[in-house]
């Protein structure tokens, strides 16, 4: 009657290294037959690569469809922008390029923050330092000058190169219509929605995960996509002097949008290993070391949608929560790791 949800940094891993007892803690869950998916905010692999990735680090099989990672939403958008350009931001060389392909979105209008500096040199204000990396991986589109619009911002991943991404995100937030090279006559019209910012048919903005840090082999947590994010927001209110909100959409925990995806791969997984159970999924666990994204997305779930099934969440604190003061959402209980999460789920 119940599954879990596991966060991956900081639970069952720090950096490239496994947390002891992560291995066996879901070895136990495999030998018993008990549903259990990854859930993180982490991404810039395919699913099919990201499981196997980490199947090897804690030596448990995890396959392709009970790992639910921060940009699995994006497969939504696929069909949306069929046939148009659309700037996939985040990850290094062509890997985010191919996580959109593998998704469905068409080779030729996936364009890299790399691509455009291939085709337009001078739009990197400060290339000194990665200049030769973005001309090794651009990709010249023959179809593609000023002319044609972009019509959407995918962030995947944290951007490697903030200085041209952020640069990037504002010239086309502030574009007519998408195309590089201009600015619409309606920014700054306070006779408009949001004093005319993005009314003018500038790309969408989609981010798919909001967290400010995240857990490494570092002994303090680094920046994560939410900080870019934060970047550009304090970027745009500088620009639009205070006027205008940046209008984007967001997807990762703790939003329900993420945990709707993880609910129907729990469910899956449920229906695999108890196809004859009479019983329904009752309770799902999520385990985590991220107050603000894994136990306040729990909270969340619970109110998008009556509790079916019900979320309760356990914080671990062998990632970004330490003990030193009480974590800013309350979860069901603490534990130390993620052996301890378990023990206390099954028990």
């Amino acid at each position: 009657e119940f599954a879990i949800a596991f966060d991956i940094d900081g639970v069952l891993v720090r950096g490239k290294q496994p947390i002891p007892s992560a291995g066996s803690a879901l070895d136990i869950l495999r030998i018993h037959s008990v549903p259990f998916i990854l859930l993180t905010n982490g991404g810039g692999l395919t699913e099919f690569a990201h499981a196997k990735r980490v199947s090897t680090r804690v030596g448990v099989s995890i396959r392709e469809d009970q790992f639910v990672q921060s940009h699995t939403p994006f497969r939504h958008f696929v069909d949306q922008y069929q046939g148009k350009y659309i700037l996939a931001l985040g990850g290094y060389g062509d890997q985010i390029r191919e996580v959109a392909v593998a998704y469905g979105f068409d080779w030729d209008y996936v364009l890299t923050s790399s691509d455009l500096v291939k085709h337009f040199p001078s739009i990197h204000p400060f290339p000194e330092m990665t200049q030769q990396s973005h001309l090794l991986h651009g990709k010249l589109h023959d179809n593609f000058a000023h002319e044609p619009p972009i019509s959407a911002i995918l962030v995947f991943s944290s951007p490697r190169d903030w200085c041209l991404d952020l640069q990037l995100c504002l010239d086309l937030l502030l574009s007519e219509g998408g195309r590089l090279g201009t600015r619409s006559t309606k920014n700054g019209n306070t006779a408009l929605d949001n004093a005319g910012y993005q009314q003018d048919g500038q790309p969408a903005l989609y981010f798919c995960n909001p967290d400010l840090e995240w857990a490494t082999s570092h002994s303090q947590p680094r920046l994560a996509q939410g900080a870019f994010r934060a970047a550009l927001e304090g970027v745009w209110s500088g620009i639009t002097q205070g006027h205008a909100q940046l209008q984007a959409w967001t997807c990762g925990k703790p939003t329900a949008t993420t945990y709707e995806f993880a609910e129907a791969a729990i469910q899956l997984c449920h229906a695999r290993l108890r196809s004859q159970a009479a019983t329904a999924l009752r309770t799902v666990y999520m385990v985590g070391d991220n107050p603000e994204s894994d136990i306040q997305g729990a909270l969340l779930a619970n109110n998008a949608h009556g509790a079916h099934p019900e979320w309760r969440s356990v914080l671990v604190k062998s990632g970004v929560y330490t003990a030193d003061s009480p974590p800013r959402f309350e979860p069901t209980v603490i534990k130390d790791d993620i052996w301890e999460a378990v023990r206390w789920v099954i028990q």
